[in-house]
């Protein structure tokens, strides 16, 4: 006799949330690398210096947002494997681990979590109400070494971009542009994004 196939049920989804729930409410002192890596699959959360945050799904926006800028670097690199999403990066000996919503990386390495030492860029589009993208997540990045820093934000006009560069221990703007306009990339990439396109 054939298995039935398992299909979640919301009661099985709720108690997944309600296990997730109670894990996190109950977890003692900091979060560490292994406390980390032993999350449930599935959990969209991200590690600061012993604090866990959860992070809600994408919006469709937000979604077709990242691979537009995803399309366009691989475009530019003319190297698609070099261009990923939401994968981990593992930065400050496994206290942090963050996972932007772009990455161009300077060769392809399979698994996860990525040594900052091969990405290139992380790029991050700010939903409205933002969230860490200009202090926690910039923080991370700048004492990770990570050269190039992109920030796409929604507003009520458009999108607007930000582009920078690491410059001995802080980043620097080195491009930005208007909600809708279009923002510059410098070499190596030498192109631009139509922020009006991510919408």
């Amino acid at each position: 006799m054939t298995e039935a196939a398992h299909v979640d049920s919301p009661s099985h989804a709720g108690d997944e949330a309600r296990e997730l729930g109670e894990l996190v409410l109950f977890h003692g002192g900091e979060w560490t690398e292994a406390d980390y890596e032993a999350l449930p699959p599935g959990v969209r959360a991200e590690l600061h210096d012993g604090r866990l945050i959860l992070t809600p799904s994408p919006t469709a926006q937000h979604m077709f947002a990242s691979m537009t800028l995803a399309g366009l670097f691989q475009e530019v690199l003319g190297d698609r494997k070099r261009v990923l999403m939401e994968v981990d990066v593992r930065m400050a000996d496994g206290r942090r681990y963050r996972a932007p919503d772009v990455l161009v990386l300077k060769e392809f390495r399979r698994g996860r979590p990525m040594d900052p030492a091969n990405v290139v860029l992380v790029g991050e589009v700010v939903s409205p109400g933002g969230g860490e993208e200009r202090s926690g997540k910039m923080t991370a990045y700048r004492e990770a070494g990570i050269e190039w820093y992109l920030i796409v934000e929604e507003t009520p006009a458009g999108f607007l971009g930000e582009l920078y560069r690491l410059d001995a221990d802080k980043y620097e703007l080195v491009a930005d542009a208007p909600p809708a306009g279009v923002l510059s990339l410098p070499a190596p990439f030498d192109s631009e994004i139509r922020l009006r396109e991510l919408s």
